[in-house]
């Protein structure tokens, strides 16, 4: 008992120490973004276009890259074709916020202005993000739940305050802080089986990003694969009542994630593929996409037409610095997902082969090849619900984060060959696959000698570019 109680308060107070963490890291990015847009010229001077008097300070310093079609989807909505590519979750809380934030100063005489402008949309997007966001609580628990530590769950949790993309993680009115937030909790609800929770968490994820769609993996994964892998590694069929019943519920709770998506397609076509939307005088002029089949998305299209999306579509010339810029992390991320998962795939197949002979049936050779996979995997048998605490210090390879890993593999592919590659700065700090990769690193080569190995690159790496990543982000400079 006395035990268990020192471990709650050991937990406690390091979740304490990380909200600290967390709100310190804030404070140090927003000096030094403020101060390097202030003593530095920019490289692109269009925030100064719509923001001439506030040339030096916060609200000026915010508005760079994405921000300006969020502060204009905030002002007038979705008015131009090309602002379908963002989704309206961080638009709705920066109108939001500015709104309830000009109600309080006008009640209070500070001022009499109707509408809200756009330095109050700005300001508003960074007040949502500093009170609604902070994901250090969740990736800590979530750390502990699948078998971690406290100190790799510290560690984890504090390599998660050393992002790629320090601006739009912890500065700027961006929809990936949200995301990432939201993420975590869906997936630690995912973790304790609170379906309902992890849902309405990914469903929300979905209104600030299309990739939101992504995380019913991690329901159809608890819900569905796991019963199965167990079911097989008993013996039993592949198939009964009670999982028929778990896949339909997955099912149903995957649209409920993907709803938003769906309805932000509903919106565009309502907008410019309808009669309404050109007037009763005027002819109507209907996009391309319009009468796509089989469904008119405006997204997609939206995504190749503007942004050059698609399978490739970046794989140019030009485009090499910014292949540059994420070649650390996808290697990261890469290689440590795809170890993970070959491991098991090969575990599978030795499990397959011991019962590969004649006469023997098809059940058995899946029962070798599901017991293979949870028990090849280091620290094995932790299917479904909460992890055993380990003792070991590195969680990768165990069953219970192998859907993490094949999640992993499957974002960093989509960002490498059908997307802006440089964006996985940003997204990586949304998949807790990413903090652990990095913490196994640093926790592989702990107490080794002096000289270099990938660890210390690694740490020297996050610290400069974070800072380098702010100066650039200061500056008007990429990566977006």
């Amino acid at each position: 008992m006395s035990h268990v109680l020192r471990s709650s308060e050991a937990h406690a107070s390091n979740k304490k120490f990380l909200t600290r963490a967390y709100y310190l890291s804030r404070i140090i990015v927003a000096t030094i973004i403020i101060l390097s847009a202030t003593l530095l010229p920019p490289f692109d001077s269009s925030h100064l276009i719509t923001q001439p008097q506030r040339k030096f300070g916060f609200a000026s310093a915010l508005l760079r890259w994405d921000v300006f079609h969020f502060a204009n989807i905030a002002l007038n909505g979705y008015t131009h074709e090309h602002l379908f590519a963002f989704f309206p979750g961080i638009p709705f809380l920066m109108r939001l916020f500015a709104e309830a934030g000009l109600r309080v100063f006008n009640i209070a005489g500070f001022t009499e202005r109707p509408s809200v402008s756009e330095g109050d949309v700005l300001l508003g997007g960074a007040a949502a993000s500093l009170i609604l966001c902070n994901w250090t609580g969740d990736l800590y628990d979530l750390t502990v739940a699948v078998g971690g530590t406290p100190s790799l769950a510290k560690l984890t949790t504090l390599l998660s305050l050393l992002p790629l993309s320090p601006p739009t993680l912890l500065f700027a009115p961006y929809a990936e802080p949200f995301f990432a937030t939201l993420s975590y909790k869906g997936i630690l609800a995912c973790q304790r089986q609170k379906w309902i929770k992890a849902t309405a968490c990914f469903m929300l994820a979905t209104a600030f990003r299309s990739n939101g769609t992504m995380l019913a993996g991690f329901i159809i994964w608890g819900l569905f694969v796991e019963p199965l892998v167990q079911r097989l590694a008993k013996g039993k069929g592949l198939i009964n009542v009670a999982l028929v019943k778990s896949l339909l519920r997955a099912t149903v709770y995957s649209a409920v994630v993907a709803l938003p998506f769906l309805l932000h397609q509903v919106h565009g076509y309502y907008t410019f593929c309808t009669v309404e939307s050109f007037g009763r005088s005027s002819t109507p002029d209907y996009p391309p996409w319009c009468s796509a089949k089989p469904f008119p998305l405006i997204y997609s299209y939206v995504q190749k037409e503007y942004w050059d999306v698609g399978f490739l579509r970046y794989w140019t010339p030009p485009q090499i610095p910014n292949f540059l810029f994420a070649a650390p992390v996808m290697m990261l991320l890469l290689t440590t997902s795809w170890k993970q998962v070959r491991g098991a795939a090969l575990d599978a197949m030795v499990g397959w082969n011991n019962n590969n002979g004649e006469g023997i049936a098809i059940r058995k050779r899946l029962q070798g090849a599901a017991q293979q996979v949870i028990s090849g995997s280091s620290g094995g048998g932790a299917v479904g619900a909460e992890a055993p605490q380990a003792s070991r210090l590195d969680i990768l390879g165990s069953i219970a984060t192998l859907h993490h890993a094949i999640h992993c593999l499957i974002f960093s592919l989509i960002l490498l060959f059908a997307s802006h590659v440089q964006i996985v700065l940003r997204l990586s700090s949304s998949m807790p696959y990413t903090y652990w990769a990095a913490a196994s690193l640093i926790m592989q080569y702990k107490g080794e000698g002096g000289g270099w190995n990938w660890a210390r690159i690694w740490v020297v790496y996050l610290v400069v570019w974070s800072f380098v990543s702010m100066v650039l982000w200061a500056t008007f400079l990429p990566p977006a």
